[in-house]
């Protein structure tokens, strides 16, 4: 079956849509496009910090 996303404009147009859905018995999922971009910014940050760590030469303990 195919699939369709839906962009509401606003809170009501969401609940509505919920609603119908919920009323139709039709799953849906859920996905905050909001924080889309500040999550791919913080996995750059990690992923970043992570590969500068490896590229540091590491000093012997106790020396």
């Amino acid at each position: 079956m195919e699939s369709i996303i839906v962009h509401p404009k606003n809170a009501m147009e969401l609940s509505a849509l919920k609603s119908v859905l919920k009323d139709m018995n039709i799953k849906f999922e859920k996905f905050h496009t909001k924080n889309m971009h500040h999550n791919q910014k913080t996995i750059k940050k990690i992923v970043d910090k992570k590969n500068e760590k490896t590229g540091k030469p590491t000093k012997p303990k106790g020396l």
